[in-house]
């Protein structure tokens, strides 16, 4: 990339000469041919490099006029780059470790360094830096070198979708050894696409010449078909997390609905707050209150509404602890407080107070309604929970009471306990498979935990709420070379990744690249015309070449 260079830059000079002084092919002294100069920045500032060209003279030999170049030339700047290796390695590792944005790498590089880089330069040497990194972190032979100590592997998989209506990005993850094998974003989930996942991992664990332990994932179908196929007797344990969130589903939904109506009965704190503000500001001298008397009043009005609101805007909770259920207990616990407050004598505040113990009052009688079966379920959920966490670590002898709470679940009369039941029942062989002997994880937090990784990374860079769809574009690299700088406290170094300076950009990746370019010019209203147009040409090609093959087989029938 092209540097434009003010005409007073003080470059710092080096001179190479080439270290080859015989032609490797005929033995013949090599002859200077010109010398070829460039400029490109580094940490220490702009750099102007002479490299000293040879090149053989023999005409009899297969590399005449062959130009050779300085072999310590790569070492400093490859071709055609505007920086130098120490440039693009601080660049790198500043954008995957430390979460830096372009802007803010592009004004550190100004501020400390005097290099001056477009945001699209960046960004250009950004992703040549991540195809490397992801290349020397699957590289077979370091992989070999990285498991030596381990004797077998555990496979797990999963799926990212960071916005709707894009493709679902899947990551094979290792979990010996804590590394990510390789991700790809697939435009559907069907199972012939899982499969072809599948198969790259027995790939490369038969490369590596380990067996594969186990596999752990949920019960996507594709998942349990693809793996029953390509894994035949290998463990395949069900995450417990997804199993327990797939069985509370149903009261997860019903919990949601109440939480959300009886939130709705609970709407009078601010008129309630306001009034509370007027009485004390708007008091007649003649009351028994000073001033300070009812400014301490009336905080304690607030300090209810206060503690009411932060229950209201708490939505947190999961399939053992559901946000209306939590939600709920704890607005009894004010209601509680209230109602023993209004026992007390009476005082100017306790029209207010009573007002807000009637608000609540509404709305813990609207959820009310539906605890009874919230709580039913609940209690089927924690049951369940316990028999697949025991205590003493062994899951199998709880096998048979699992199958008893899932035979009372599947009787009951309430369809969400029921739910529960089929789910128990569809779960079961793969919550147990391979019982206690097999040291297979219980659920699939870790490669969760890890996927939230890169998409809090996309948050920090672009500050905004949504992931965006760096993840999906560019996943074959991209998160692998995420996952490369996780536990580096260190850059690379130009000895890492100088063998992989030529590595390409993954097929796949290429692909999703052009796809969303043109689904880009497609929403654009100046561009899709031109889009149309372009297909209509490619069409017409493929007609000629229709008709072309088309007449090559009628006369050859004709010949015949």
């Amino acid at each position: 990339m092209s540097v434009k260079w003010p005409p007073n830059t003080d470059f710092h000079e080096i001179s190479l000469d080439n270290e080859v002084s015989q032609c490797p092919d005929c033995g013949e002294p090599l002859s200077p041919q010109s010398t070829r100069t460039r400029a490109f920045y580094q940490l220490t500032g702009p750099t102007k490099l002479a490299c000293h060209l040879v090149w053989c003279r023999n005409r009899a030999c297969s590399a005449y006029h062959h130009t050779r170049s300085p072999d310590a030339e790569k070492w400093l700047s490859l071709p055609r780059w505007g920086i130098g290796w120490d440039v693009l390695l601080w660049i790198g590792f500043r954008r995957f470790k430390r979460h830096w944005s372009l802007p803010q790498i592009q004004a550190e590089l100004w501020d400390s360094y005097h290099i001056r880089l477009a945001i699209k330069t960046l960004a250009t040497y950004v992703r040549t830096y991540q195809v490397m990194v992801s290349a020397y972190y699957q590289d077979l032979s370091r992989l070999r070198t990285v498991y030596q100590k381990w004797p077998d592997v555990i496979l797990s998989i999963d799926g990212i979708q960071p916005e709707k209506g894009h493709e679902a990005v899947y990551v094979v993850r290792e979990l010996r050894a804590q590394r990510v094998w390789f991700a790809e974003a697939l435009l559907s989930s069907a199972t012939a696409e899982i499969q072809a996942l599948i198969q790259r991992a027995r790939h490369i664990a038969k490369q590596l010449d380990k067996p594969v332990y186990g596999w752990i994932s949920d019960k996507q179908d594709a998942f349990v078909t693809a793996i029953e196929a390509e894994f035949p007797g290998v463990p395949h344990r069900l995450c417990t997390n997804h199993f327990i969130r797939d069985a509370a589903e149903l009261m997860l939904a019903l919990d949601s609905t109440a939480k959300v109506q009886m939130r709705h009965k609970v709407r009078e704190l601010r008129a309630l707050e306001r009034a509370c503000l007027e009485s004390h500001k708007d008091a007649e001298p003649s009351t028994p209150f000073t001033k300070e008397q009812q400014r301490f009043a009336a905080q304690i009005v607030l300090t209810y509404c206060a503690a009411v609101r932060g229950i209201l805007n708490d939505n947190h909770g999961g399939p053992l602890c559901p946000a209306g259920w939590r939600m709920a207990g704890a607005l009894e616990q004010i209601h509680r407080s209230l109602t023993r407050t209004l026992t007390r004598p009476a005082t100017p505040l306790t029209p207010l107070l009573q007002r807000l113990h009637d608000c609540l009052n509404r709305g813990l009688t609207r959820y009310s309604q539906d605890v009874v079966r919230v709580g039913t379920a609940l209690g089927y959920m924690h049951v369940v929970w316990a028999l697949l966490q025991p205590k003493d670590g062994r899951r199998q002898p709880h096998r048979k009471l699992f199958q008893h709470w899932m035979k009372l679940a599947s009787q009951h009369d309430d369809h969400i306990i029921q739910h529960i039941g089929h789910l128990m029942e569809r779960f079961e062989d793969g919550l147990f498979c391979g019982g206690d002997e097999f040291d297979l994880p219980d659920d699939n937090l870790d490669l969760e935990r890890w996927i939230k990784g890169p998409k809090g990374h996309e948050r920090r860079i672009h500050g905004r709420q949504h992931v965006g769809l760096r993840i999906v574009i560019e996943a074959p690299t991209f998160l692998v070379a995420f996952d490369a700088h996780l536990l580096r406290t260190t850059p690379f170094t130009v000895h890492d990744l100088l063998p992989y300076a030529s590595a390409e950009v993954p097929e796949s990746q290429q692909r999703a690249v052009i796809r969303h370019q043109i689904m880009r010019k497609a929403r654009s209203q100046k561009k899709r015309g031109c889009v149309l147009e372009q297909l209509e040409q490619d069409y017409e090609q493929v007609i000629l070449w229709t008709l072309e093959t088309h007449g090559k087989n009628t006369s050859h029938a004709d010949q015949c």
